[in-house]
């Protein structure tokens, strides 16, 4: 299994994922998600069931 070293794009922090899923690897933790999903609204808006 090769690795990657990749960003966070909310935190900055370096992270390394499996080389078979680089593409879609963006976040380091679930909380880095979590941030960028509530500054994007779409967790809000999955939360109410619709359009913000």
């Amino acid at each position: 299994m090769k690795y990657v070293k990749k960003i966070c794009r909310v935190c900055g922090s370096e992270f390394f994922v499996l080389k078979n899923v680089e593409e879609k690897a963006f976040y380091c933790t679930l909380e880095c998600l979590g941030k960028a999903q509530i500054a994007s609204g779409k967790f809000l808006e999955e939360r109410i069931g619709g359009e913000i």
